[in-house]
């Protein structure tokens, strides 16, 4: 799945249009590399988040079929790391 999609789909970013601005402002990362909105996510992909507001490390567990009920959404991933910036 696409890392833009997955994103959106795992309800790191609001929408997909949101990821995609991230990770073209260079704050996302799959892997420990800069990653672009078309790269393929898989299960055991180290994905870093590193935001204004928040910096997030999850590993995927999971790549969904289709669109997920929110309350399934936190399914996709490990949280390894998480904090909130001020």
């Amino acid at each position: 799945m696409r890392l833009d999609k997955f994103l959106s789909a795992a309800r790191i970013f609001k929408s997909r249009t949101l990821a995609e601005q991230a990770i073209s402002a260079s704050m996302v990362y799959v892997d420990g590399l800069r990653a672009k909105s078309s790269k393929e996510v898989k299960p055991g992909s180290i994905i870093e988040v590193d935001t204004l507001t928040f910096y997030k490390k999850i590993e995927v567990k999971e790549i969904p079929s289709k669109n997920l009920p929110r309350n399934r959404a936190r399914e996709l991933y490990l949280t390894l790391q998480e904090r909130a910036k001020s």
